[in-house]
């Protein structure tokens, strides 16, 4: 009999979820299983778990030994999601198929679970394949109730005798289930006729399908899309305001799948469609609202009277003249973690200070114009909650409090200081932007206007850019095309020159931050800006010609000459990628000369290591370990020099950090888990260099850094450091670790110099001062005299301890035999001395 859940009175098509709504508290994500459907996309979590369905009234025969359905549907069940039937109702169809199959998974092992709901998907996905859209459903609907028992945790359901991995593979299961039965819901329901009151039922349960599929894996890029999909298809017959909802949720998953897989065209396609159309929903909305309020605002500009905004008098406002009327706020703007944030361009000035009405003093700067995130914290509140009450072309005359314009970095107010004072300001609403917070903190703000052509840069990808910097107020601060004019009037100044070739870069190794991300999601050819709230340095350019770089140190003195802050705020970065040259793939690449390519690769990540780009030195080693593992023939013994050279590399770099980290001694328990994986793996690379090259250079430098590393075995280091020294006498690397392990061997003979003479001096003391027997106490001070004859001591040593005061007194009090040697001691002491200080006694 079927199961399949209906999608309204009429009955006949695939529903939602299994019975009894939820899934399983605590599912962990599985991976993906393998799907017979399109492929498509990312992450997003879904929603709690999916309503029980109806009864079902497909007429196609299920597969089990169960009765055929009843045709007539169920009526709605009135006791909630549990289904449990009220007093006098007949059993449903449906309830009864259920207990039988429940009755049936008693007497069922895990194995058996599992096999049959890979039986029933295995035919929902034929039946799918076969156009039989019905049958489909309802394979797929048992398919999920054999199984979705078993994702519960072992450890609290042993009754159903499963394990981990039982868990792992129903989890496995579910979502796959869950996400193909949301594309037969979406495509059933998309191609219904926008009248059929079954259209809106059916997409929403392929929403809650997804959804479900999303709880299991909320990286599940196929259940994403269908959902995206489904809200799509909804907002196609809903009302402006409930259509916009929907696209906007239709937006976040589709973007949620571009992060985590950027060149995604589907997905890419899909978000283009939805951005139009929700665009459209906006201007229409707006038009309504023009509509609605243009007689308004005109009655309110004939007779403006001044609103206290906040209602304690502190932010006044009184209309010069109105602007367009349209309602454009969006409170959502306003939230620190909104994935939206709203720029403000503004023409601002003070127009007065000073008394209870702000008008005792009046300033005669002239408006300037300015930009801001509403709602940041870095803004005169009084500034941003006056703006808030504008619109578009409005201008405005605000009386603000002094607490209303506390001294924030933000806002540029011109030379004029507030103080304590009450102020009036004039200003322009000029415009308002909407922008993408990446991280959802204000930080960094981006929006790509075009997208370029072509595949996404990747990671070692050369990107060819111009760009162009813009402060909070408009005005451009620098330009990738700037060169330096001197002569004429002016004296120097920058000029663009259209003909300068584009700067390069190479991402993750020397790309500017702000141009790293943006070419995130840029594509040849496309142009896209970033705002920040303090730029970083500019970059430098790497090439023989210097010019990029004397203009940019030139746009920061003239920047600081016109007055202007050195570190670049709330500025905007306008970038164009020019063009991408992909990075090389390997001796299947088109590109690859053989040998000599291995060999410049290993060469750009020593450059890297020696500019202190470690991270970006590993990424092109790991290439060149797997380059070279692939070439044999006349290369291949060229090939395992370069492999030996770059595996010794990594381990270098890698004992290097995790030395750091564990010589720092008070870090968290992650970055020594981190640093002692990193130590692992640097081992794994000294052993396979021991056993294939022992007498590499690099064997031997791995080896001494890893003994300081993991046992602070400086002499062990230092005859490792001795052996590298002899093959490679100039080798730099080697030479600077000899001399830091020397320092440590010195430093250690030292500390164990000082303890064994601060032991002579109090034997000294107490065999001089509390020996009754003169005898003995000479015999027992010449022994400790002997003893610290044999010692080498140096000059810090004898002073800390005060060894000389000790020998003054055993030569005045201790015999003949212990003054000769005190005196020997002391001219030891002395002339050595004169070695580590040569200016003593001279």
């Amino acid at each position: 009999s079927s199961v399949a859940a209906e999608w309204g009175p009429s009955g006949g098509a695939p529903g939602a979820a299994a019975p009894g709504g939820r899934m399983p508290d605590g599912a962990e994500g599985a991976g993906a299983a393998g799907d017979d459907d399109e492929e498509v996309i990312i992450e997003e979590l879904g929603p709690d778990g999916a309503e029980v369905a109806p009864a079902p009234a497909a007429k196609e025969e299920a597969k089990g030994d169960g009765d055929a359905a009843d045709a007539e549907p169920a009526e709605d069940d009135e006791d909630g999601e549990n289904g449990e039937k009220g007093e006098g109702k007949e059993e449903s169809p449906m309830d009864k198929e259920m207990k039988k199959i429940e009755k049936e998974k008693k007497s069922m092992s895990p194995e058996q679970k599992l096999e049959r709901s890979q039986k029933w998907k295995e035919e929902g996905n034929e039946c799918w394949m076969n156009g039989e859209v019905f049958k489909a459903a309802d394979c797929y609907y048992h398919a999920i109730l054999y199984s979705r028992d078993l994702m519960q945790n072992p450890q609290y359901y042993p009754e159903l005798k499963h394990t981990a991995e039982h868990r792992k593979s129903a989890q496995a299961m579910c979502e796959s289930v869950f996400t193909n039965l949301a594309l037969v819901q979406a495509k059933y329901g998309g191609a219904l006729p926008a009248m059929d009151p079954e259209r809106g039922k059916v997409l929403e349960e392929a929403v809650k399908s997804a959804g479900e599929a999303l709880r299991i894996n909320a990286k599940n890029v196929k259940a994403l899309f269908r959902r995206a999909q489904a809200r799509s298809s909804l907002a196609a017959t809903a009302k402006n305001a409930e259509a916009q909802q929907f696209l906007t949720d239709a937006k976040a998953d589709l973007m949620a799948i571009i992060q985590e897989d950027a060149q995604n065209k589907e997905a890419r396609k899909q978000l283009q469609t939805v951005q139009e159309r929700l665009k459209q929903l906006k201007k229409e909305e707006l038009a309504g609202e023009k509509r609605n309020f243009a007689f308004g605002s005109t009655l309110s500009a004939l007779g403006a009277k001044e609103k206290d905004l906040l209602g304690d008098g502190s932010v006044r406002k009184l209309l010069v003249s109105a602007g367009d009327g349209g309602l454009w706020l969006n409170e959502d703007w306003l939230r620190a973690d909104s994935p939206v944030k709203c720029v403000a361009h503004v023409r601002l000035a003070m127009l007065s200070s000073g008394g209870p009405d702000g008008t005792a003093e009046k300033c005669t700067e002239a408006p300037a114009k300015t930009s801001f995130i509403l709602g940041d914290s870095g803004v005169h509140e009084g500034i941003d909650v006056s703006v808030r009450s504008m619109t578009v072309g409005e201008v405005a005359k605000f009386t603000l409090s002094p607490r209303r314009c506390a001294a924030k970095k933000g806002v540029s107010v011109g030379s004029n200081s507030v103080g304590d004072q009450v102020s009036v300001w004039e200003i322009t609403l000029e415009k308002f932007v909407t922008w993408t917070d990446l991280d959802r903190d204000g930080e960094k703000l981006q929006k790509i206007h075009e997208e370029g052509y072509g595949n996404f840069p990747e990671h070692l990808s050369e990107v060819f850019m111009h760009y162009r910097i813009f402060s909070h107020d408009g005005s451009m601060l620098h330009s990738s095309r700037y060169t330096v004019s001197i002569g004429g009037e002016g004296g120097m100044k920058q000029v663009e020159d259209e003909d300068r070739p584009a700067q390069s870069f190479v991402l993750g190794e020397n790309c500017w931050e702000p141009l790293a991300v943006l070419c995130k999601s840029l594509r040849q050819g496309g142009v896209g800006e970033l705002r920040m709230k303090r730029l970083p340095p500019l970059p430098k350019d790497d090439s023989a010609d210097s010019t990029a770089n004397t203009a940019a140190q030139l746009s920061k003195m003239l920047q600081r000459r016109q007055g202007g802050d050195e570190d670049w705020r709330q500025c905007t970065v306008r970038a164009e990628l020019e063009r991408v040259v992909p990075a090389l793939v390997g001796p299947e690449d088109p590109r690859w000369e053989g040998i000599a390519t291995l060999v410049q690769e290993r060469f750009r990540a020593e450059q890297l290591i020696e500019r202190g780009a470690e991270q970006a030195a590993i990424a092109r080693l790991r290439r060149v370990v797997e380059w070279a593992t692939q070439l044999s023939g006349a290369d291949a013994a060229t090939a395992a020099s370069e492999l030996a050279a770059a595996r010794a590399s990594i381990g270098w770099i890698l004992a290097c950090q995790a030395a750091a980290i564990l010589d720092a001694g008070n870090v968290s328990g992650n970055l020594v888990t981190a640093a002692n994986r990193d130590l692992d793996e640097a081992e794994e690379h000294c052993a396979w260099l021991e056993q294939q090259h022992p007498n590499h250079i690099g064997t031997r430098l791995l080896r001494a850094k890893i003994l300081v590393a993991q046992e602070d075995d400086f002499d062990g280091a230092h005859r490792q450091l001795l052996e590298a020294q002899r093959v490679a006498p100039d080798d730099k690397r080697v030479q600077e670790e000899l001399k830091k392990v020397k320092i440590e061997l010195r430093r250690s003979e030292e500390e164990k110099s000082r303890a064994k003479v601060v032991e002579i001096r109090e034997n000294l003391k107490r065999a001089r001062t509390e020996s009754p027997d003169e005898s003995q106490r000479e015999t027992a001070v010449l022994g400790l005299l002997r003893e610290l004859d044999a010692t080498h001591v140096s000059w810090d040593t004898v002073m800390e301890t005060r060894i000389g005061v000790e020998l003054k007194h055993c030569q005045d009090g201790c015999g003949d035999e212990a003054k000769r040697l005190c005196i020997q001691i002391l001219g030891r002491l002395k002339d050595e001395s004169k070695e580590q200080r040569p200016m003593w006694d001279s």
